[in-house]
Protein backbone atom coordinates (compact mmCIF):
# COMPACT_ATOMS: atom_id res chain seq x y z
CA UNK A 1 0.00 0.00 0.00
CA UNK A 2 1.28 3.33 -0.96
CA UNK A 3 0.50 7.01 -0.03
CA UNK A 4 -1.42 9.60 -2.60
CA UNK A 5 1.96 11.58 -2.60
CA UNK A 6 4.72 8.86 -3.48
CA UNK A 7 1.91 7.61 -6.61
CA UNK A 8 1.93 11.17 -7.39
CA UNK A 9 5.75 11.15 -7.24
CA UNK A 10 6.22 7.19 -8.59
CA UNK A 11 4.51 9.38 -11.67
CA UNK A 12 1.37 6.88 -11.64
CA UNK A 13 -1.14 9.18 -10.75
CA UNK A 14 -0.96 13.02 -11.99
CA UNK A 15 -3.50 14.21 -10.23
CA UNK A 16 -4.85 12.91 -6.87
CA UNK A 17 -8.10 13.92 -7.13
CA UNK A 18 -9.15 13.41 -11.21
CA UNK A 19 -7.83 12.78 -14.72
CA UNK A 20 -7.70 15.03 -17.27
CA UNK A 21 -8.22 14.07 -20.75
CA UNK A 22 -4.85 14.84 -21.74
CA UNK A 23 -4.14 12.05 -19.02
CA UNK A 24 -5.52 8.97 -20.47
CA UNK A 25 -2.78 8.72 -22.64
CA UNK A 26 -0.49 7.75 -19.66
CA UNK A 27 -2.79 4.49 -19.01
CA UNK A 28 -3.95 1.16 -20.71
CA UNK A 29 -7.18 1.16 -18.05
CA UNK A 30 -8.79 3.84 -16.00
CA UNK A 31 -12.24 3.08 -14.74
CA UNK A 32 -14.51 4.86 -12.06
CA UNK A 33 -17.70 2.68 -9.54
CA UNK A 34 -19.69 4.99 -7.33
CA UNK A 35 -20.12 2.49 -4.90
CA UNK A 36 -18.05 -1.04 -4.45
CA UNK A 37 -20.60 -3.25 -2.71
CA UNK A 38 -21.46 -5.03 -5.60
CA UNK A 39 -18.21 -5.40 -7.23
CA UNK A 40 -16.77 -6.49 -3.45
CA UNK A 41 -18.98 -9.32 -3.27
CA UNK A 42 -18.50 -10.55 -6.61
CA UNK A 43 -14.53 -10.71 -6.17
CA UNK A 44 -15.63 -12.66 -2.25
CA UNK A 45 -17.53 -15.12 -4.34
CA UNK A 46 -13.98 -15.70 -6.56
CA UNK A 47 -11.23 -16.14 -3.99
CA UNK A 48 -11.50 -19.94 -4.12
CA UNK A 49 -8.53 -19.62 -6.53
CA UNK A 50 -5.69 -17.97 -5.53
CA UNK A 51 -4.96 -15.36 -8.81
CA UNK A 52 -7.51 -13.95 -10.97
CA UNK A 53 -7.30 -13.37 -14.82
CA UNK A 54 -8.45 -10.10 -15.34
CA UNK A 55 -9.52 -8.94 -19.05
CA UNK A 56 -10.45 -5.12 -19.90
CA UNK A 57 -11.51 -4.23 -23.58
CA UNK A 58 -14.44 -1.92 -24.48
CA UNK A 59 -17.16 -4.68 -23.65
CA UNK A 60 -16.40 -4.36 -20.45
CA UNK A 61 -14.32 -5.65 -17.06
CA UNK A 62 -14.20 -8.93 -16.55
CA UNK A 63 -12.27 -11.65 -14.02
CA UNK A 64 -11.89 -15.20 -14.06
CA UNK A 65 -10.58 -17.40 -11.71
CA UNK A 66 -10.46 -21.49 -11.95
CA UNK A 67 -9.47 -24.58 -9.67
CA UNK A 68 -7.63 -27.32 -11.58
CA UNK A 69 -9.96 -28.32 -14.41
CA UNK A 70 -13.25 -28.89 -12.19
CA UNK A 71 -14.71 -25.48 -11.84
CA UNK A 72 -14.44 -21.79 -13.19
CA UNK A 73 -15.60 -18.65 -12.41
CA UNK A 74 -15.97 -15.30 -14.14
CA UNK A 75 -17.30 -11.83 -12.70
CA UNK A 76 -18.47 -9.54 -15.62
CA UNK A 77 -19.48 -5.64 -15.62
CA UNK A 78 -20.45 -3.84 -18.01
CA UNK A 79 -19.10 -0.54 -19.25
CA UNK A 80 -22.35 1.18 -18.03
CA UNK A 81 -21.67 0.03 -14.49
CA UNK A 82 -19.05 2.53 -14.03
CA UNK A 83 -19.31 5.99 -14.37
CA UNK A 84 -16.04 6.44 -16.22
CA UNK A 85 -14.63 4.05 -18.23
CA UNK A 86 -11.80 3.69 -20.40
CA UNK A 87 -9.52 1.62 -22.10
CA UNK A 88 -7.19 0.92 -24.42
CA UNK A 89 -7.34 -1.73 -26.81
CA UNK A 90 -7.30 -5.03 -24.39
CA UNK A 91 -5.79 -4.78 -21.44
CA UNK A 92 -4.58 -8.40 -19.41
CA UNK A 93 -3.17 -9.12 -16.25
CA UNK A 94 -3.15 -11.39 -13.08
CA UNK A 95 -3.76 -10.62 -9.50
CA UNK A 96 -3.92 -12.11 -6.30
CA UNK A 97 -7.44 -12.56 -5.56
CA UNK A 98 -7.05 -12.30 -1.46
CA UNK A 99 -4.67 -9.21 -1.72
CA UNK A 100 -7.72 -7.55 -3.55
CA UNK A 101 -10.07 -8.64 -1.81
CA UNK A 102 -8.49 -7.18 1.72
CA UNK A 103 -7.77 -4.20 -0.19
CA UNK A 104 -11.51 -3.51 -1.54
CA UNK A 105 -12.51 -4.13 2.35
CA UNK A 106 -10.16 -1.97 3.89
CA UNK A 107 -13.50 0.44 4.81
CA UNK A 108 -15.70 -2.55 5.49
CA UNK A 109 -18.90 -1.63 5.98
CA UNK A 110 -18.68 2.00 4.64
CA UNK A 111 -19.87 2.94 1.06
CA UNK A 112 -17.02 3.67 -0.64
CA UNK A 113 -16.17 4.44 -4.38
CA UNK A 114 -13.34 3.24 -6.42
CA UNK A 115 -10.97 4.73 -8.76
CA UNK A 116 -8.63 2.06 -10.96
CA UNK A 117 -5.99 2.64 -12.39
CA UNK A 118 -3.74 0.77 -15.03
CA UNK A 119 -0.97 1.69 -17.03
CA UNK A 120 0.45 -1.63 -18.95
CA UNK A 121 2.24 -4.62 -18.69
CA UNK A 122 4.35 -4.91 -15.24
CA UNK A 123 2.99 -2.08 -13.61
CA UNK A 124 0.68 -2.05 -10.77
CA UNK A 125 -3.30 -1.79 -10.60
CA UNK A 126 -3.83 1.21 -8.26
CA UNK A 127 -7.12 0.88 -6.66
CA UNK A 128 -8.24 4.39 -4.74
CA UNK A 129 -11.34 4.13 -2.16
CA UNK A 130 -13.11 7.07 -1.03
CA UNK A 131 -15.64 7.14 1.56
CA UNK A 132 -18.62 8.67 0.68
CA UNK A 133 -19.08 10.78 3.93
CA UNK A 134 -15.88 11.55 4.58
CA UNK A 135 -14.37 14.04 2.49
CA UNK A 136 -11.14 14.00 3.82
CA UNK A 137 -10.35 10.57 4.02
CA UNK A 138 -9.25 8.27 0.94
CA UNK A 139 -6.85 4.85 0.41
CA UNK A 140 -4.88 4.20 -2.31
CA UNK A 141 -3.14 0.95 -2.93
CA UNK A 142 -0.59 -0.82 -5.77
CA UNK A 143 -1.17 -4.26 -6.13
CA UNK A 144 1.52 -5.95 -8.19
CA UNK A 145 0.56 -7.84 -10.90
CA UNK A 146 1.58 -10.78 -13.03
CA UNK A 147 1.45 -11.64 -16.96
CA UNK A 148 -2.14 -13.61 -17.26
CA UNK A 149 -1.99 -17.61 -17.49
CA UNK A 150 -3.75 -19.01 -20.43
CA UNK A 151 -7.17 -20.01 -19.16
CA UNK A 152 -9.54 -22.82 -20.00
CA UNK A 153 -12.47 -21.58 -22.73
CA UNK A 154 -15.41 -23.94 -21.29
CA UNK A 155 -18.46 -23.46 -23.71
CA UNK A 156 -22.08 -25.46 -24.31
CA UNK A 157 -23.38 -25.59 -27.89
CA UNK A 158 -26.36 -23.27 -28.31
CA UNK A 159 -27.79 -25.35 -30.82
CA UNK A 160 -27.61 -28.73 -29.15
CA UNK A 161 -31.04 -30.48 -29.05
CA UNK A 162 -30.29 -31.01 -25.22
CA UNK A 163 -29.70 -27.85 -24.10
CA UNK A 164 -31.79 -26.88 -21.55
CA UNK A 165 -32.15 -23.74 -19.50
CA UNK A 166 -34.02 -22.83 -16.62
CA UNK A 167 -34.21 -19.60 -14.60
CA UNK A 168 -35.19 -19.82 -10.78
CA UNK A 169 -35.03 -17.12 -7.64
CA UNK A 170 -31.54 -16.53 -6.16
CA UNK A 171 -33.25 -16.84 -2.52
CA UNK A 172 -34.82 -20.11 -2.84
CA UNK A 173 -32.45 -21.96 -4.79
CA UNK A 174 -30.22 -20.68 -1.42
CA UNK A 175 -32.63 -22.52 1.13
CA UNK A 176 -32.44 -25.70 -1.14
CA UNK A 177 -29.03 -26.12 -0.91
CA UNK A 178 -28.78 -25.06 2.81
CA UNK A 179 -31.79 -27.81 3.65
CA UNK A 180 -28.17 -30.51 2.32
CA UNK A 181 -26.66 -32.21 5.04
CA UNK A 182 -23.17 -31.06 4.83
CA UNK A 183 -21.66 -34.31 4.64
CA UNK A 184 -23.36 -34.62 1.13
CA UNK A 185 -20.50 -35.65 -1.38
CA UNK A 186 -22.21 -35.24 -4.59
CA UNK A 187 -25.41 -33.93 -6.10
CA UNK A 188 -27.13 -35.47 -8.90
CA UNK A 189 -29.20 -32.75 -11.18
CA UNK A 190 -31.99 -33.97 -13.69
CA UNK A 191 -33.62 -31.45 -15.90
CA UNK A 192 -36.87 -33.23 -17.69
CA UNK A 193 -39.67 -32.02 -19.90
CA UNK A 194 -41.60 -34.71 -17.70
CA UNK A 195 -42.21 -34.68 -14.44
CA UNK A 196 -39.81 -34.17 -12.06
CA UNK A 197 -38.97 -31.38 -13.93
CA UNK A 198 -35.72 -30.26 -12.22
CA UNK A 199 -34.50 -32.52 -9.30
CA UNK A 200 -31.65 -32.44 -7.06
CA UNK A 201 -30.52 -36.13 -5.20
CA UNK A 202 -28.05 -35.84 -2.90
CA UNK A 203 -25.19 -38.88 -2.86
CA UNK A 204 -23.46 -39.92 0.19
CA UNK A 205 -23.24 -41.45 2.99
CA UNK A 206 -26.69 -43.04 4.20
CA UNK A 207 -27.53 -40.31 6.30
CA UNK A 208 -27.01 -37.42 3.71
CA UNK A 209 -29.03 -38.82 1.01
CA UNK A 210 -32.16 -36.96 0.13
CA UNK A 211 -33.95 -35.43 -2.86
CA UNK A 212 -35.60 -32.42 -3.98
CA UNK A 213 -38.63 -31.88 -6.92
CA UNK A 214 -39.36 -28.60 -8.39
CA UNK A 215 -41.85 -28.77 -11.05
CA UNK A 216 -42.03 -26.03 -13.92
CA UNK A 217 -45.12 -23.98 -12.56
CA UNK A 218 -43.42 -23.20 -9.33
CA UNK A 219 -43.21 -19.80 -8.10
CA UNK A 220 -39.37 -20.33 -7.63
CA UNK A 221 -39.20 -20.95 -11.89
CA UNK A 222 -39.20 -17.67 -13.77
CA UNK A 223 -38.38 -19.40 -17.32
CA UNK A 224 -38.13 -22.97 -18.06
CA UNK A 225 -36.59 -24.43 -21.35
CA UNK A 226 -36.45 -28.21 -21.54
CA UNK A 227 -36.49 -30.70 -24.89
CA UNK A 228 -34.41 -33.25 -23.60
CA UNK A 229 -34.03 -35.00 -20.01
CA UNK A 230 -30.21 -34.34 -19.02
CA UNK A 231 -28.67 -35.81 -15.83
CA UNK A 232 -25.91 -35.60 -14.45
CA UNK A 233 -23.57 -35.76 -10.67
CA UNK A 234 -21.47 -33.02 -9.27
CA UNK A 235 -19.24 -32.97 -6.12
CA UNK A 236 -20.90 -31.69 -3.70
CA UNK A 237 -17.18 -29.52 -3.25
CA UNK A 238 -17.51 -27.84 -6.03
CA UNK A 239 -21.25 -26.92 -6.33
CA UNK A 240 -20.61 -24.63 -2.40
CA UNK A 241 -17.74 -22.72 -4.21
CA UNK A 242 -20.94 -20.91 -5.58
CA UNK A 243 -22.56 -20.23 -2.38
CA UNK A 244 -21.05 -16.93 -1.63
CA UNK A 245 -22.47 -15.93 -5.57
CA UNK A 246 -25.60 -17.15 -4.44
CA UNK A 247 -26.28 -15.58 -1.77
CA UNK A 248 -26.61 -11.88 -3.18
CA UNK A 249 -28.14 -12.96 -6.22
CA UNK A 250 -31.69 -12.25 -7.46
CA UNK A 251 -31.74 -14.84 -9.97
CA UNK A 252 -29.88 -17.63 -11.35
CA UNK A 253 -29.94 -19.20 -15.08
CA UNK A 254 -28.84 -22.67 -14.90
CA UNK A 255 -28.05 -24.70 -18.25
CA UNK A 256 -26.87 -28.23 -19.20
CA UNK A 257 -26.85 -30.43 -21.95
CA UNK A 258 -25.93 -34.21 -22.64
CA UNK A 259 -21.90 -33.66 -22.04
CA UNK A 260 -23.19 -33.22 -18.23
CA UNK A 261 -21.15 -29.78 -18.40
CA UNK A 262 -23.04 -27.04 -16.25
CA UNK A 263 -23.37 -23.39 -16.90
CA UNK A 264 -24.75 -21.45 -13.92
CA UNK A 265 -25.12 -17.41 -14.30
CA UNK A 266 -25.76 -15.21 -11.22
CA UNK A 267 -27.39 -11.90 -11.56
CA UNK A 268 -26.29 -9.15 -9.09
CA UNK A 269 -28.79 -6.35 -8.39
CA UNK A 270 -26.70 -2.84 -8.64
CA UNK A 271 -28.31 0.06 -8.01
CA UNK A 272 -27.37 1.48 -11.29
CA UNK A 273 -29.69 -1.62 -12.71
CA UNK A 274 -26.30 -2.39 -15.12
CA UNK A 275 -25.94 -5.72 -16.26
CA UNK A 276 -24.02 -7.51 -13.62
CA UNK A 277 -23.35 -11.67 -13.14
CA UNK A 278 -20.81 -14.28 -12.15
CA UNK A 279 -20.79 -17.31 -14.46
CA UNK A 280 -19.57 -20.56 -13.21
CA UNK A 281 -18.76 -23.47 -15.33
CA UNK A 282 -18.72 -26.78 -13.37
CA UNK A 283 -17.56 -30.39 -14.98
CA UNK A 284 -19.28 -33.62 -14.31
CA UNK A 285 -18.12 -36.51 -12.48
CA UNK A 286 -18.30 -40.02 -14.11
CA UNK A 287 -21.22 -40.68 -16.53
CA UNK A 288 -24.22 -41.97 -15.08
CA UNK A 289 -27.32 -44.07 -17.12
CA UNK A 290 -30.08 -41.97 -17.88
Amino acid sequence: MQHSKLLYEKGILHNLKMLTQSQYSNFKFVARLDQIKTLTAGIKSLTFGEYGAFMVNEDGFTCTVEQGKCIQASLFLMPACFSEFHVDGVVHFNINMNVLNECLSIFSGIDCSLKMFYKGPEAPLVIVLEPKDESDISTECSIKTMLQDEILEYALDANSSSLNVLFIRGPELMTIFQEFDKSTEELEITISPRRPHFKIDTLGVMQSESSIEVAKTSDMILMFNCRETTKARYKSSLIRLTQKALSVSSKVAIKTDLSGLMEMHFMLQDSSEAEIYIQFFITPMADIEM
